[in-house]
């Protein structure tokens, strides 16, 4: 058996060579091949879980696999989507169920609903949605690219008003600096323009939140009747409409793109249905494949292999100690036992500050570095589990594992530093 840091290293050297290889073989090329033949075909929650192969293929993808049982779990998390906060699988602790949301979206959308004041006193909540991701540094809107979404809300229990928001050259040109680099500032104000000139006009407000997302809301307005003028009785009387209240209601779903259009994600209105993330959805679920085959023979592989993929989106010592298998390969760099866990937040605390101090977490951003942190856990992770297939351990002491002195000193540097 090849030890750990060989199998990695042959695999992580040149990783789409190794994507190749495994989507060569006939197993996996014969079920990428239904995906991609019959993947467009599926229009809705119905047709996807109604198709065992499809559905078992895309749980795959996501590292789903052990969930592929629970369909009507699933079924929540796709009926309720990812484009809002309060979605189920935006509630779930585990990403994988929000990845898997957003990527089988079928152009649903997403609605908020105001309520009334939980005490005397208090105003009514407007109904409000934010992005649930944030918009990129800069977009380029220069060629066919376009965001198109719908924007809709109900001001009564009878009336509904709606625009259809376009972002792409022609409706930017003259109001950002650079259609090339188009910055979420513009993008937002781009958004509000449109919003102002359309039906919804002092009904629903747009704007940039502070974390940097798109976020929508209702506001209070007074509906000047027929007349269009303060005033006056019957048909022509004016209304007061509150922000808030059960009675008004605000959904963003996705329009279709115009014709020759390219879509870009900038939270809502991707138009992304499953047959064009088809080709993304396969990537993953090739490099789930490679991480399972991996770890059926060595699971130090699968969890570098893994903790690699996952580095870029790691934020702080939290994110690691929030996924089990990031945590187990930060526990072994560290010298922290496998088994050891925070029960209280204080301990939770003290686990963060320990991983800061001993994990330069920014380094991740850097490939050179990260590969050299993730080949050190294959090093120990050898030293620890795999000394018969790694001869040159034994070269350290008699009994073909490392002294812990060595050990000792090679798990408390800080990495990455």
């Amino acid at each position: 058996m090849t030890d750990t840091l060989t199998s990695y290293r042959l695999i992580a050297k040149d990783l789409p060579a190794s994507l190749s290889r495994k989507a060569a073989e006939p197993t996996v090329a014969r079920e990428i091949a239904y995906y991609e033949a019959h993947i467009g075909q599926v229009k809705s929650v119905d047709d996807l879980l109604g198709d065992q192969r499809l559905y078992a293929y895309a749980m795959k993808a996501y590292g789903l696999e052990d969930m592929t049982y629970a369909k009507a779990f699933m079924r929540k998390v796709l009926e309720e989507g990812a484009a809002s906060a309060a979605s189920f699988a935006n509630r779930l602790a585990d990403d994988r169920y929000t990845a898997f949301a957003k990527a089988f979206s079928f152009g649903q959308g997403v609605t908020a609903t105001g309520a009334d004041p939980a005490r005397f006193g208090e105003q009514a909540r407007a109904a409000s949605l934010s992005a649930p991701k944030l918009l990129a540094d800069s977009y380029d809107f220069s060629g066919r690219a376009e965001a198109s979404f719908l924007v809709e809300s109900r001001l009564d229990a009878t009336t509904t008003q709606s625009v259809t928001i376009r972002l792409n050259a022609q409706t930017l040109a003259g109001q950002v600096a650079n259609p090339a680099k188009v910055t979420p500032a513009e993008i937002a104000a781009a958004v509000a323009a449109q919003i102002e000139a359309s039906a919804l006009k002092g009904k629903v407000q747009a704007g940039l939140a502070a974390d940097g997302s798109l976020f929508f809301e209702t506001t209070a307005l007074t509906d000047l009747g027929a007349d269009g003028a303060y005033g006056g009785t019957g048909r022509d009387a004016d209304t007061l409409v509150n922000a808030g209240g059960p009675n008004r209601t605000l959904t963003i779903r996705n329009a279709p793109l115009s014709a020759n259009r390219t879509a870009v994600d900038v939270g809502f209105g991707t138009d992304l249905g499953p047959d064009s993330m088809a080709q993304a959805v396969t990537q993953a679920y090739l490099r789930q494949s490679l991480e399972s085959e991996a770890g059926d023979a060595d699971t130090g592989v699968r969890l570098a292999l893994y903790f690699a993929r996952k580095a870029s989106s790691i934020a702080s010592a939290y994110d690691i100690l929030g996924d089990a298998a990031l945590s187990q390969v930060a526990n072994t760099v560290i010298g922290l036992p496998a088994t050891s866990g925070a029960a209280t937040s204080e301990a939770l605390a003290k686990r963060a500050q320990l991983i800061d101090r001993k994990i330069d977490i920014a380094s991740f951003r850097d490939p050179a570095k990260l590969d050299a942190f993730v080949r050190r856990f294959a090093a120990i992770w050898d030293a620890q589990n795999n000394t018969a297939s790694a001869p040159i351990l034994a070269l350290f002491t008699g009994t073909g594992s490392l002294d812990a002195e060595t050990l000792q000193s090679v798990q408390s540097a800080r990495i990455g530093a």
